[in-house]
């Protein structure tokens, strides 16, 4: 009669059991169940977890340092175009105040009306930085528009003389020329000193001797 598989298949469990315990007790588990293996693990676990932290922290300043500095030179080129504008619409009011000044006609006071151009200020309405600048300059230039365009006005329809309409128009120039745009110009000249200084260059403002 022949050995079935089963019969044959039992000692060769039997033969192999042996072996597993025998491999099992060959195992060191000195190491494993030491403190310092724990020890290790948890400071390589720890560590990681710092490293992701310090590394999220810098990437977070590294965003916000990159979003003020794009700000602040955006905020440098709207000023800088602000004081150009406004610079050249206080040229043209004065000019025309000492046009007034000799009594013109109706018709050449109604012909040489300034056209004060209004871009940059209209534009600064959708731009995100207008209100990075300074509000005592924007307040500034809102009334220098405001006053000059209502003594042009009274002048054109005769509600005031000519001669009186020059002087109102030359102390507007005056006082957008003497004090808002030389303080508009410094607080620009200091953005770009400050970008400088974290070496972002950009171009420099145009002197006010230069826009005339």
């Amino acid at each position: 009669m022949e050995p079935t598989d089963e019969a044959v298949n039992k000692p060769n469990e039997s033969a192999s059991k042996p072996k597993l315990v025998q491999a099992l007790k060959t195992v060191d588990n000195k190491e494993l169940k030491s403190t310092g293996f724990w020890l290790n693990q948890a400071f390589l676990v720890l560590s990681t977890i710092f490293g992701v932290y310090l590394a999220a922290q810098s990437g977070l300043q590294q965003a916000l340092k990159f979003d003020t500095f794009s700000k602040m030179e955006d905020n440098f080129y709207l000023r800088t175009s602000l004081f150009d504008e406004v610079k050249d619409n206080a040229i043209n009011i004065r000019a025309y105040a000492e046009r007034l000044a000799k009594s013109p006609s109706s018709s050449e006071m109604q012909y040489h009306k300034p056209t004060l151009e209004k871009y940059i200020w209209q534009t600064m309405q959708y731009s995100p930085t207008t209100l990075e600048t300074p509000s005592v300059f924007l307040t500034q230039v809102r009334r220098f528009y405001s006053r000059a365009n209502f003594v042009i006005e009274a002048a054109l329809k005769r509600q005031m003389s000519a001669r009186q309409a020059s002087i109102e128009l030359i102390k507007i120039a005056d006082m957008i020329e003497l004090q808002t745009l030389p303080k508009l110009q410094q607080s620009a000249l200091k953005l770009q000193q400050q970008l400088k200084q974290n070496d972002i260059i950009i171009g420099a403002l145009k002197e006010t001797d230069n826009a005339k």
